[in-house]
């Protein structure tokens, strides 16, 4: 309160609105005292600039004051205090004055020098537009001119992709496979890939630097591939999303700012409820590649995954793990995952090789609780049990296991994984019969061959595959019971 009574008396106004507005408790003062409301208001005249800004900023803590900030930004002859009005307005419901601040934005976009002090404010306005309105939803053609497009996979696992797009012009790529295509839905159900990017020609192999990632903007005409997709010639919402291994948020910042210099009439930079990411994706060392990501191409292939757990598997991981073992997988046998989690391997496997009866196992409640739900989501009817797998009781054989393994930094316990391990690989042929398959995924392979050893009598390595995540190494092994 000293301080609020330290500007009504007018001492020392600059400073003590400054303190006032880096207080913890400025909403609450403020809340308290509505007769300051008309004090605030009368600053928005003074003739101190900085007087004129804190002032706004707070005022905008008081309901029912935009159209007040709104009238006293016109007025503003100071560029640096209009960033302040915003500031102000944004805290409020400003539905009602969405035209005004759609005029405003106009102006500023057509501005006849872009500087810093108009890339502050809509930098503001972009997002508070967004929230504020009702955004129409960008609709891509069913069939439009033939674009590229690549579909990223798990490194070194593209030839799992060639089966889904035989029919479209395609070549594996280093991050997956590029295809061409005239509709980007018929891409949308593929289950096997990760992401979905569309290259952006004469913007590859970059240095990470703000004059040859612009040379590359300028060569790649984004414009003309919008043009191709979309019918709609409104705005789009983007943001640049940073897939550099070390993060450039500073370069990220100049080069949105650029991107909207080079394209005022098409594209707007907001944080949130873009319509199109410009990935800058860094392939070699120190070299980006640009691409277009529409982020509200959604594909509802994985939408039952509901629930998650930590460590859940990705979805497309499961998916591609599933078809490098579909040609082993027995139609509508039955099938079993003794480390079930949420479900997802078990899920995926029966979209590709539908099985008569699956059951899922694991001793984490709430992983079969989220297992339950996702399995219901995607329509399918397994059977789950809270229980530790290695006390499961089995009344009938199995045709298959299917499983993700417990691994050492989930347990951080060497010595129970060891045990684990060892249990589990003891008790398979109790529970697959002669000539079934385990297909089994994890990080522990000196685990999985100390027991292939121990088992021989039983069980044969048909084949395995490593699966390379981030930093680390995973395997897939495929085994059949003699």
């Amino acid at each position: 309160m000293d301080l609020i009574n330290s500007i009504k008396r007018n001492e020392s106004i600059r400073e003590s609105l400054i303190r006032l507005k880096a207080s913890s408790q400025c909403d609450s003062l403020l809340q308290k005292d509505q007769q300051f409301k008309q004090k605030l208001i009368e600053f928005l005249s003074h003739e101190d600039p900085k007087v004129r800004k804190n002032s706004a900023i707070l005022l905008g803590k008081y309901a029912n004051t935009v159209n007040i900030l709104l009238d006293a930004y016109d007025q503003e002859q100071t560029e640096y205090v209009k960033e302040a009005y915003l500031t102000g307005i944004a805290q409020q419901d400003c539905r009602a004055y969405i035209q005004r601040l759609k005029d405003i934005q106009n102006q500023l976009i057509h501005a006849s020098e872009m500087t810093k002090h108009i890339q502050a404010q809509l930098k503001i306005l972009n997002p508070l537009i967004l929230k504020n309105q009702v955004h129409k939803r960008k609709i891509i053609k069913l069939k439009h001119e033939p674009v590229d497009v690549v579909l990223t996979s798990l490194p070194y696992y593209q030839f799992v992709l060639f089966e889904s797009v035989l029919h479209l012009k395609y070549k594996p790529v280093t991050q997956g496979v590029l295809v061409r295509t005239d509709s980007l839905y018929d891409l949308l159900n593929i289950r096997t890939y990760h992401d979905m990017l569309i290259p952006l020609a004469g913007a590859t192999g970059l240095n990470i630097d703000l004059d040859s990632i612009m040379a590359g903007f300028q060569r790649c005409h984004l414009e003309t591939i919008l043009d191709k997709l979309y019918d709609d010639h409104s705005l789009f919402y983007f943001r640049v999303a940073d897939e550099t291994r070390e993060k450039h948020p500073a370069l990220i910042k100049k080069v949105s700012q650029k991107i909207f210099e080079l394209y005022p009439d098409r594209l707007l930079n907001t944080t949130d409820g873009y319509d199109i990411e410009i990935v800058l994706k860094e392939m070699k060392k120190d070299k980006v590649n640009a691409y277009l990501r529409l982020t509200h191409l959604k594909s509802s292939r994985f939408e039952y995954r509901r629930e998650i757990i930590s460590n859940s598997m990705q979805p497309y991981i499961a998916a591609t793990l599933v078809q490098l073992a579909k040609p082993y997988m027995k139609e509508q046998g039955k099938v079993l995952d003794p480390f079930v989690g949420c479900g997802t391997l078990l899920i995926e496997k029966n979209y590709v090789v539908p099985s008569k009866f699956a059951m899922g196992i694991d001793v984490f409640g709430k992983g079969i609780e989220a297992a339950r739900k996702n399995s219901k989501a995607a329509g399918q009817n397994i059977y789950f049990v809270h229980k530790d797998a290695l006390r499961f009781v089995n009344n009938e054989m199995f045709d298959e296991i299917i499983t993700d393994m417990p691994t050492l930094p989930q347990m951080n316990d060497p010595q129970l994984l060891h045990e684990l391990y060892d249990r589990f690989f003891a008790r398979i042929h109790r529970l697959v019969k002669p000539k079934g398959y385990v297909f089994l995924y994890t990080s522990e392979i000196s685990l999985v061959r100390k027991n292939l050893r121990l088992q021989e009598g039983y069980l044969t390595l048909v084949e395995h595959y490593e699966i390379p995540r981030g930093k680390n190494m995973f395997y897939f092994f495929i085994m059949q019971l003699k």
